[in-house]
């Protein structure tokens, strides 16, 4: 008679503690696209973006209304948030997809041109006169008697927007499919992009292109940049573009594509023999980039009153790369941040330092570089760290530091808020003001506390000795 075998023990009930623990082995698992945040983490980002809205949409146009912040300064706020929505562009292409592109400052100005021709008309409310047959004046003093065909069609502000959006993303489809079907990447793409902005910069300029040679488009409606109706309307119509942008980007790096665009980043190899066809992902993130610089040169066109050829230029596609690189790339706010930075930092080093700025400048987006590889979105995610590892309240604001400095220095100088004190109206040191000066100390601290960091993490690490692994029994494991 067969023993019966013996019943197996009593399985132990998990605790609480193997839930959680549990838990946490699962979150670490996930990547960064599934992978579910701490809940104070949560509500901290909730809080962010809530008063960031808050305050762009509702505190800055009251402050604007009621006469605290000059008209200018807002229309000068809304031109910076049309490189912003470039900066989402580009953020698209090269943090996500790896294409550096330096060619997106002329669809910016494509779509500049597009809407400043329907603005030049007397359709548009251009500053036409009789005495100069009703055409934009420049083409009258270049011997033009009558408005040229392919001008006709922008009398019309639907065409003019359509034409905006489709001409610079059927053209970079065409550009795309050619060369990254060809399989050109890193540098050698970079590099042909780069020839496109000069050579359609070198044929704008040119009077025979009847788009007002150097001096290019001007004299459009002008109460849409004297009228303060116009001016906060045009203003909350940038803003809301840049939410509009920002959240479709958003949507397609989270979808399946963005996983997608980000193989092809990273491992493009590996998608040709899954199948895929990695030119056809790139075609659509470079379009799509196109389609977003051109929507933010539409709305620059209006709030600046001149679009010209020096705004397609390779210069202006290297500052509009730099400021993603700056805030973060491949985290869609941080090009954002990055973007409204660079250009405050431009404007404000300009004139505050006119024979300096351009050194200073570069000295800042290499030390950004150098010391916070990851942009100031790393300051961020090196605070949520903290957080989700239970660190203090102090310690992640000291972390936090100098994100908080950064921000409220963009804030203060776009609106003319900054104290006197800080402007240099009673102290500056070798002649430049005390707002540079705080700004260094904080960056410059912790600079230096993440250089000591980093020898700290190497010395521990050489601590360590490699333990050799022996092989186990035959059918077992080591």
């Amino acid at each position: 008679m067969l023993d019966t075998p013996p019943a197996p023990p009593d399985k132990e009930q998990p605790t609480a503690e193997d839930a959680a623990r549990s838990l946490q082995l699962y979150q670490s698992s996930q990547t960064f696209l599934l992978r579910t945040p701490d809940p104070r983490v949560y509500w901290l980002r909730a809080a962010t973006i809530g008063g960031v809205l808050l305050f762009f949409f509702g505190i800055i146009p009251t402050l604007v209304a009621a006469g605290a912040v000059p008209e200018y300064k807002l229309n000068i706020l809304g031109k910076y948030l049309c490189f912003a929505i470039v900066a989402l562009g580009i953020d698209l292409i090269w943090g996500y997809t790896g294409l550096l592109s330096l060619c997106q400052a002329l669809f910016f100005a494509l779509g500049g041109y597009a809407m400043a021709m329907h603005l030049s008309l007397k359709q548009g409310g251009g500053d036409v006169r009789p005495e100069y047959n009703n055409i934009p004046q420049f083409m009258f003093f270049n011997n033009v008697k009558e408005l040229p065909g392919f001008w006709k069609p922008f009398a019309s502000m639907s065409f003019s927007f359509v034409a905006a959006m489709l001409l610079p993303g059927l053209a970079a489809a065409m550009f795309g499919f050619f060369i990254l079907r060809s399989r050109v990447k890193g540098v050698y793409f970079s590099i042909i992009t780069q020839a496109l902005a000069w050579a359609a910069y070198l044929l704008i300029s040119r009077n025979e292109m009847l788009l007002g040679g150097t001096n290019g488009l001007t004299n459009f409606y002008k109460p849409m940049m004297q009228d303060r109706h116009w001016i906060i309307s045009l203003y909350l119509l940038t803003l809301a573009a840049v939410c509009a942008a920002y959240f479709v980007c958003r949507a397609v790096v989270k979808s399946r594509l963005g996983r997608v665009l980000i193989a092809v980043r990273d491992k493009e190899t590996r998608l040709y023999f899954a199948g895929y066809k990695p030119y056809a992902f790139k075609v659509f993130a470079f379009s799509v980039g196109a389609m977003l610089a051109a929507m933010g040169g539409m709305l620059y066109s209006p709030q600046v009153g001149i679009i010209t050829p020096q705004d397609m230029n390779v210069e202006a596609s290297i500052f509009m790369v730099v400021g993603v690189a700056v805030g973060g790339r491949g985290k869609l706010w941080g090009a954002v941040f990055g973007a409204l930075l660079m250009n405050v930092a431009r404007s404000s080093l300009s004139s505050d330092l006119p024979t300096l700025w351009p050194f200073v400048l570069g000295g800042v987006a290499v030390t950004v570089v150098l010391f916070f590889p990851e942009g100031f979105v790393g300051i961020w995610d090196k605070m949520e760290r903290q957080i989700s590892a239970g660190a203090g309240v102090l310690a992640s604001a000291i972390t936090a530091l100098p994100l908080v400095a950064v921000a409220l220095f963009v804030i203060l100088q776009a609106l003319g808020l900054m104290p006197s004190f800080l402007e240099g109206s009673f102290v500056r040191i070798l002649g430049i003001p005390l707002k540079y000066w705080a700004l260094v100390a904080i960056l410059g601290g912790v600079a230096a506390t993440s250089v000591a960091d980093k020898k700290s993490a190497q010395r521990r690490g050489r601590g360590f000795a490699v333990v050799p692994v022996t092989a186990g029994p035959a059918g077992g494991g080591a």
